[in-house]
């Protein structure tokens, strides 16, 4: 490939992300303390949802209180996301943020407008010592 187009595919690709993000079809990374001050101030929230996207067991070992659990791994988990009401507001968890991350971006695939991602999940709100409940 000629030395002019071998930054091509990079450009490209960066393109492609750029008008992504123009389009509403990206999520917001938060930090844990971001993520614990948004569920402070929305605390009661009808239109603020806290989604779990762990497995029911690591659910039930402990999670954020308030939050409901649609395991990332359960086949009928994009057909569940597309019953939340449009207008919510929804911040969405698991152990380390990986699965949160591939929830996010179906969540906005999906329609759902306003999604926020705690990056490093339940693992990094445990050690900033914020509580869990079982």
């Amino acid at each position: 490939m000629p030395d002019q187009y071998q930054a091509l595919p990079l450009l490209l690709l960066a393109l492609a992300l750029g008008a992504g993000g123009c389009m509403g079809t990206a999520w917001t990374d938060l930090s844990v303390d971001e993520a614990h001050a948004l569920i402070q101030e929305r605390a009661g929230d009808p239109g603020f949802v806290l989604l779990d996207v762990r497995t029911p067991e690591e659910f039930a070992a402990g999670h954020i209180e308030g939050a409901v659990n649609l395991d990332w791994y359960d086949p009928a988990f994009r057909d569940e996301v597309r019953a939340f009401e449009r207008g919510a507001t929804c911040l969405v968890y698991c152990r380390t943020g990986v699965r949160s991350a591939g929830a996010a971006s179906v969540m906005v695939e999906e329609g759902c407008d306003e999604v926020y991602n705690m990056e490093e999940g339940i693992t990094a709100w445990k050690a900033a010592e914020y509580q869990v409940v079982t």
